[in-house]
């Protein structure tokens, strides 16, 4: 059987640009301190705010987009209410008893205040949550934010942090341990304990054993042993659950089955991408708010009850300008909106310090952002996983007030990291 370099970086990819590199640990060990799972799922392009969640009660949405407004409530394909002033994009349909249920909430008008409009410069903003970028050094010499807040609560290692996907999200990448992952049934080898020694025996004699590389492919040759161990992909959707078809419904529908696996999963990213609509909005928008909306709704009906312990929360890099443009679409923004799911949510709210979208209002005609988006994950971090850190994952923000978003109230106070199912590999 031959094994060759490709193999080997195919295995790395598992692992993903965060590495593996961190203290001894065993998979799905207690971490000791009440803590969520949290599940950020990045909206890729830059997610229209205002139509998905509608300000249909500030009479100047219709004069800045008089083709392309969501009509309202009550009128065909009109926003469903939320509020006086705010409606759900009708794509957004199977959130709304969710938000009913107070276990769903928006945060409308947040963000990062700036003047880029790169995608690439926004996503690393929202993802290292730190935004002078170039003044501070670059993206290089910065970890995500989630993965500072790894390094903070003492990295175990192991499960608990993944991205979903082909590499790993930057908002995990740093120091602290986590786990790139495409889906559940590539993170394995139709193989023999033999070709994993093998696959060692190989990586050490191109790169060396006692170096950050070899420690990380042991990880990640562990990583597939433990998943073929406790088998997390057997385990039903339950509750009636129905995921939508397609990369992001099976990667929520996977995030579940991790989660009621017991392995101590604690952090994962997801993306969800497309969102760059300059044109054709009311056309291009809708699948992906459906997609979106349904995949959110399944995966809290699959956990049930274990939703008292998962909060997920949407970002996306950047707003839309609030005028519509010639094309039936809109460019580049500021303001945006997050989406908050889970028991933890203070919810059924749409928190908002609302800035108004007159012309006066605007921020170089987008709209302004009057919520930093960086306050609501202190908040999320302090309330929801065991931060004791006073923002300071977030030092930009540091005496800024709540939104008052989450509560710090458990369902089950003797909430602790799950004894992890099947059997436990250790790695030294």
């Amino acid at each position: 059987m031959k094994i060759d370099r490709r193999s080997f970086l195919k295995a790395g990819a598992l692992i993903g640009a965060g590495g593996l590199v961190g203290p001894r640990f065993v998979f799905g060990a207690r971490h000791g301190t009440p803590s969520d799972t949290v599940v950020v799922i990045f909206l890729r392009g830059g997610l229209d705010p205002m139509q998905a969640i509608v300000p249909y009660g500030d009479s100047d949405y219709l004069r800045l987009r008089p083709t392309i407004a969501i009509p309202q409530p009550g009128a065909a394909n009109g926003a469903l209410p939320l509020d006086n002033l705010f409606g759900l994009h009708p794509s957004l349909a199977p959130l709304l008893p969710i938000y009913q249920g107070r276990q769903l909430a928006v945060v409308h008008a947040t963000g990062l205040k700036h003047d880029e409009r790169s995608h690439f410069a926004c996503q690393d903003h929202i993802e290292t949550g730190i935004h002078d970028l170039a003044g501070a050094g670059g993206h290089a010499g910065h970890s995500g934010w989630l993965n500072r807040h790894l390094t903070e609560v003492g990295d175990p290692g192991g499960f608990f942090a993944i991205g979903m996907g082909s590499a790993l999200q930057a908002a995990v990448r740093g120091d602290a341990s986590a786990l790139a992952m495409q889906s559940l049934s590539s993170f394995s080898f139709s193989s023999t304990s033999s070709r994993k020694l093998e696959m060692e025996d190989r990586l050490y004699a191109m790169y060396g054993r006692d170096n950050d590389v070899g420690l990380s492919a042991r990880r990640a040759l562990d990583s597939i042993d433990y998943i073929a161990a406790v088998k997390p992909a057997a385990i039903p959707v339950a509750n009636g659950a129905v995921y939508p078809t397609g990369t992001f419904g099976n990667q929520m529908k996977e995030v579940a089955q991790l989660i009621k696996a017991g392995m101590g999963l604690r952090i994962a990213c997801v993306d969800l991408g497309g969102f760059d609509h300059h044109d054709g909005i009311n056309t291009r928008l809708p699948p992906l708010l459906d997609q979106l909306a349904r995949g959110m709704a399944a995966f809290h009906a699959d956990l049930g009850n274990a939703m008292g312990d998962v909060t997920v929360v949407t970002m996306t890099e950047f707003g839309r300008r609030a005028f519509e443009n010639a094309s039936g679409g809109t460019d580049h923004g500021c303001g945006s909106m997050m989406l908050l799911m889970g028991g933890g949510v203070v919810g059924g709210q749409v928190y908002a310090d609302w800035p108004g979208l007159r012309d006066v209002d605007l921020f170089n005609g987008d709209l302004d952002v009057t919520v930093d988006y960086r306050t609501v994950l202190t908040e999320l971090m302090q309330k929801r996983m065991a931060s004791d850190q006073d923002g300071g994952i977030f030092p930009d923000v540091l005496g800024q007030p709540q939104v008052g978003c989450f509560s710090s109230t458990r369902s089950n106070p003797n909430h602790r990291l799950p004894t992890p199912r099947g059997s436990t590999v250790e790695l030294t």
